[in-house]
């Protein structure tokens, strides 16, 4: 996941940052912290964060001016919006504002908020692979199979590879997409990635193949054909 913080304070820069980066330490979860003095830096950058905690008047600008301009890019942008002056929090309101903390905040109030900011997180289209060293929140679209290795699993993305401390089983009862569908007691398939049906062997676009079950061909089959409907 990524965070960004906006913010022309120097020491709420560092002191958010630290409070953010303690909070993931803790829950053994990966994350990207990333600080932003203006709000025309922020935009510019123009980067898909999960969450920013945006002070509300900046140097440069109104902080809502720059979430209406960087939602044009990234509609599911979670917004925290920091301010000395509770009186603006309705405006916030017709952002669809996440929370709106009044400095100082409590640090009740900032765990509370990343606690829920983690729960939805989790909820939305996000895989989550615990592995040996760190839990990893992976965007559903760039994960194109998960293949079972004994008790464990390997979760197969665009990009590489993770290998979970969970079994395939887990992940098929926690994955809660439709793209998705358990082609064989080895495999979790996204089918966004297939590209041909050979027999009862998938292609995928990169080429690789997963094995579906005969029990689950004319299964995997009906949904497939659901799917491109509803894609195209």
């Amino acid at each position: 996941m990524r965070i960004a913080i906006v913010d022309d304070e120097r020491q709420i820069r560092e002191e958010t940052h630290s409070l953010i980066a303690e909070y993931f330490m803790k829950k053994n979860i990966s994350c990207e912290i990333c600080d932003f003095e203006t709000g025309e830096s922020f935009v510019a950058v123009n980067d898909k964060f999960d969450l920013v905690f945006m002070d509300y008047l900046l140097p440069d600008g109104n902080g809502i001016d720059f979430i209406r301009r960087i939602r044009q890019v990234n509609a599911n942008l979670l917004v925290v919006f920091l301010t000395v002056y509770a009186d603006h929090a309705i405006e916030s309101i017709r952002l669809d504002t996440f929370r709106y903390l009044v400095k100082p905040v409590p640090e009740e109030l900032f765990t509370e908020a990343l606690d829920s900011f983690v729960k939805l997180y989790q909820y939305t289209k996000k895989i989550i692979v615990p592995t040996n060293g760190k839990t990893y929140y992976i965007d559903a679209d760039d994960v194109m199979y998960i293949e079972s290795d004994k008790k464990y699993a390997v979760v197969r993305t665009l990009s590489g590879q993770y290998r979970a401390t969970k079994g395939i089983s887990d992940f098929n009862a926690e994955i809660n997409n439709a793209h998705f569908f358990r082609t064989h007691r080895s495999y979790i398939l996204n089918m966004k990635y297939v590209s041909s049906i050979e027999k009862k062997t998938i292609v995928l676009t990169n080429g690789e193949k997963v094995i579906c079950s005969a029990q689950n061909y004319d299964e995997f089959l009906k949904n497939y054909m659901s799917y491109l409907k509803y894609e195209s």
